[in-house]
């Protein structure tokens, strides 16, 4: 079930280096920013993030002094995440570990103060029994006093600022399905294009996910359009930023 999800989602189509590779992506550095949220709103050290990828985040806070978990599907993700692990000092990788866990099913027998779900690993969740399982497996893994963070891209930016990428939606699934390509360095030390691989991403609105998220038991406690906490005003512009407890 777990490796035909990410099957499903086009995520073993293409090489995860070139995901890593990307320009944009090299150059993004979004830890700063969670961290300060986190020590604003978690009431303890015990941190998860789910879809960790090659464990970025989970480094910054770990170097903080959270006591931190990260979950990925993706075994060459978690792959990354443990090679950049192995660099730091012993004191760092005591609090860390990576685990090979499917965000619907995941059960890691513990809570947590804070729990993290961004860079869109949301919009892989392709259909709604999905979302809601993701979502009650984060109610369970919560403490009382727990927080949880969700961000992931609005479909109105989804769909209208996508112009680079060959793509087609289909309205009644709420589905996009896009051809991938990658910015990569040629052997020479050129900028070229590689074809590679697809994606599948589900387009949820605002609505939706706040229904979704009463639902499963969460209480949205505030929404942002970024992670400078900025009001979420403006779905074509911003991004979801839910900050949530469980009632």
């Amino acid at each position: 079930m777990g490796t035909s999800r990410l099957e499903r989602c086009g995520w073993q189509s293409f090489r995860p280096e070139l995901f890593l590779c990307e320009p944009g992506r090299r150059i993004r550095n979004v830890g700063p920013q969670i961290l300060s949220i986190v020590r604003e709103f978690s009431g303890g050290k015990a941190v998860l993030e789910l879809c960790c990828g090659a464990g970025r985040i989970c480094l910054e806070l770990a170097r903080a002094g959270f006591n931190v978990t990260g979950i990925d599907l993706d075994d060459r993700m978690l792959a990354f995440a443990r090679q950049a692990a192995a660099t730091e000092s012993q004191s760092i990788r005591t609090r860390l570990s990576f685990d090979q866990a499917d965000v619907c099913t995941f059960d890691l027998g513990r809570q947590f103060d804070f729990i993290i779900f961004e860079d869109d690993g949301f919009v892989y969740l392709l259909d709604q029994e999905d979302q809601l399982a993701c979502l009650q497996q984060v109610v369970t893994h919560l403490t009382d006093c727990g927080r949880f963070l969700l961000i992931f891209n609005t479909p109105q930016r989804e769909l209208d600022d996508d112009h680079e990428r060959e793509f087609t939606y289909d309205p009644l699934t709420q589905i996009k399905t896009c051809a991938c390509t990658w910015a990569a360095t040629g052997p020479d030390g050129e900028r070229v294009a590689v074809r590679e691989g697809f994606e599948r991403r589900r387009m949820t609105y605002r609505y939706e996910l706040d229904l979704l998220l009463k639902g499963t038991g969460l209480e949205v406690l505030s929404r942002w359009g970024d992670l400078n906490c900025a009001p979420f005003t403006d779905p074509r512009r911003q991004e979801y930023h839910y900050l949530c407890r469980r009632v």
